[in-house]
């Protein structure tokens, strides 16, 4: 695995790669890291050369000095794409790794060859109201006394599945409170960008993927609907953390749709 930066315009994104063969890039979830996908590389890596991209404000990735909308991310995304190389690759990202996925291989058709979105889905109006509002209301202040990190434990580690070692929840629990540090958080601008009307322009095949336990998955079955060329896959007994969880099975089922469509 090799680590390096490249030059956006809006600061510098952190990346690493590894493996031979066709390109794959893999976009990480909102405050969470490129780790998320270390678990993959030796499953993938006799197969396809990984690009792991740390979009801005997370990992070793640049802060920004305004607060990103979704175009932001895409475009300095693209940026790095540019300046690695990349004229043609598939995208697998997770969450808001995933709807930035869709944007770039709906606005660069040319440049994507299947898109696997993984824990992607499409709410209401109402229901994406509503959780912007819950969202704003929720943050747990910080106390002396440090009981807002239990607190916020108890939260994350419902999020997990059966399988989730404690191990692997303090590990991304951690990671989590640390991207929480950051100036401005990622979630809000992804859910109020509208995935169907992204999907309904994508030309190549297009994989919707989610843990059945993924608290955060809705209307991925309402999302399939707009899109000309696509499949679903449920991977049960996983939560939101699931390439953590099961990296020897998603890489089966990511290495699969690749080889079939």
């Amino acid at each position: 695995m090799k680590r390096g930066y490249v030059d956006c315009d809006m600061g510098q994104l952190h990346y690493w790669t590894a493996g031979k063969g066709p390109n794959l890039v893999l976009l990480h979830q909102s405050t969470q890291s490129s780790e998320e996908y270390m678990g993959m590389i030796p499953y993938l890596e006799d197969k396809y050369t990984l690009w792991a991209i740390e979009w801005l404000g997370h990992g070793n990735s640049c802060d920004p000095t305004h607060e990103p909308e979704m175009g932001d991310y895409t475009r300095t995304v693209i940026q790095a794409l540019d300046a690695l190389g990349i004229d043609k690759a598939a995208f697998l990202g997770h969450h808001g790794g995933g709807s930035i996925c869709i944007d770039i291989a709906a606005s660069q058709p040319e440049r994507a060859t299947h898109v696997i979105a993984s824990g992607t889905g499409q709410r209401s109006k109402e229901d994406t109201e509503k959780l912007l509002k819950h969202r704003k209301e929720a943050p747990e202040p910080i106390d002396e006394s440090g009981s807002f990190l239990n607190k916020m434990w108890g939260i994350y580690a419902k999020l997990g599945g059966p399988r989730t070692s404690l191990d692997t929840m303090h590990h991304v629990f951690l990671v989590n409170m640390k991207e929480r540090m950051r100036l401005y958080d990622a979630h809000d601008p992804i859910l109020k960008w509208n995935k169907a009307e992204a999907c309904a322009k994508l030309q190549c095949p297009v994989l919707l993927m989610q843990g059945d336990l993924d608290a955060f998955v809705a209307g991925q079955e309402k999302l399939l609907e707009a899109l000309d060329n696509g499949h679903r896959k449920v991977i049960e007994g996983t939560g939101a953390f699931l390439f953590y969880e099961q990296p020897e099975e998603i890489s089966k089922v990511v290495d699969e749709f690749m080889a079939n469509s």
